[in-house]
């Protein structure tokens, strides 16, 4: 999985609107959330990924996630604490959470012709895409 490892910077997002929706964000979340440019670091260590979201040199969200094993993630814009359980499948790293509620939300990360890609996806068939280029 050493094709994940890296810092990717935000190109461009799909399907925020209808994200942001699902998740009842206010207006003014759902604007910063189309403005913002983050970059994502992420290395394979051990047996799991540090991964590091830097939304502006003062905001900046570390998580870590161990494979085949619960854990407990924060999401990055609700704040909510999600137990979650990550693995690797046909080269993507896909985080579920533990038990699926109808606001949960499924992400995988993936390399796609040389962009990472997070696909966010939720039960009722939303889906929110976001398109990183390698820095």
């Amino acid at each position: 999985m050493a094709h994940l490892n890296g810092t990717w910077k935000l190109e461009r997002s799909e399907g925020i609107d209808e994200l942001a929706k699902f998740m009842e964000l206010s207006e003014e979340h759902t604007k910063l959330f189309k403005e913002m440019k983050p970059t994502f670091e992420i290395m394979k260590v051990g047996n799991g990924f540090d991964c590091k979201m830097k939304y502006s040199d003062t905001m900046v969200k570390d998580h870590k996630i161990p494979l085949n094993e619960e854990f407990d993630i924060n999401n990055d814009i609700t704040g909510e604490k999600i137990k979650s359980i990550a693995r690797l499948e046909n080269n993507k790293l896909v985080v579920k959470p533990v038990v699926e509620k109808p606001k949960s939300i499924f992400s995988t990360d993936e390399v796609i012709d040389g962009q990472f890609v997070v696909t966010m996806t939720t039960p009722s068939g939303v889906v929110c895409k976001q398109y990183f280029n390698r820095v």
